[in-house]
């Protein structure tokens, strides 16, 4: 009857919104799990948006940051919040944000709506005016790239920052992407003419052209930082460049020899 039960319940978690968000009630009040804030994710738009994370994005790199829990992390454009605050519901209470901005809306915005955050920290300063110093000389373990979208600022800023990046630290840069153009709506291409965002051979917008060469020089002077990008064009995407220097995975003796020696242990 017990097993019935729990293959009955299955059935609907798997078929039903409703039947796993009461599964979840019960796990977490059963301390089966950790309760994880989810429901900011609502607020934020997909297609509809313009400038700041996509809902998409923002779901892969809270998921991201869950898994890593990055100790300190340095945010580069802060705009309205959305991914200060996106970062804050993925991070452990005792690590620390810090965000830099220079537009005064933003620093009205983050003493207005983000004073009751211990871990958060604006700077009203420009990313290339990075100092080690305003984040009390901390190692960065991830650093995300959303402010000026300009090259030469862009390469300033990465080599200031650089002496200061943990060793297995992620390096995000955000609208590295293009906006394909079947997907697009009234609002991006305003913006597209009103900007004159170059095209692709197929017509589709390259709405951050000097985030994607920021990427390219990265590849070309740092070579030992690899990269990888959450590109399409399924759907309207910005798009997500992340870096990380390469390491060596393999054990200290070959799969092999490892055998062997379990299976042939010296006298």
């Amino acid at each position: 009857m017990h097993r019935q039960l729990k293959a009955f319940i299955r059935r609907g978690f798997y078929r039903s919104g409703l039947v796993q968000f009461l599964v979840g009630l019960v796990s977490v009040a059963a301390r089966r799990t950790t309760s994880v804030p989810l429901f900011h994710f609502l607020s934020y738009e997909e297609n509809g948006a313009i400038g700041p994370l996509q809902q998409d994005e923002a779901i892969a790199l809270f998921g991201i940051t869950r898994v890593l829990r990055p100790k300190t992390v340095v945010e580069f454009g802060f705009f309205h919040g959305h991914s200060a605050f996106n970062f804050l519901q993925a991070l452990d209470p005792s690590a620390r944000l810090f965000s830099y901005d220079i537009d005064p809306e933003s620093l009205s915005r983050a003493k207005a709506e983000f004073s009751g955050f211990r871990n958060f920290t604006f700077i009203p300063k420009s990313m290339a005016e990075f100092d080690a110093e305003d984040i009390g000389g901390q190692e960065i373990d991830l650093v995300f790239f959303d402010a000026a979208h300009h090259l030469v600022m862009n390469q300033k800023t990465f080599i200031k920052v650089l002496p200061h990046l943990a060793e297995d630290v992620l390096v995000v840069i955000h609208d590295t992407g293009i906006w394909a153009e079947e997907h697009i709506t009234d609002v991006h291409h305003k913006l597209a003419s009103a900007l004159n965002v170059p095209r692709t051979p197929e017509g589709d917008y390259i709405h951050q052209p000097e985030e994607r060469e920021f990427v390219e020089w990265l590849s070309e002077n740092y070579p030992e930082f690899v990269s990888f990008h959450l590109h399409s064009t399924r759907v309207l995407r910005h798009g997500m460049t992340m870096l990380q220097r390469k390491r060596s995975l393999a054990l200290t003796i070959t799969g092999e020899a490892w055998f062997r020696a379990q299976t042939h242990p010296a006298h």
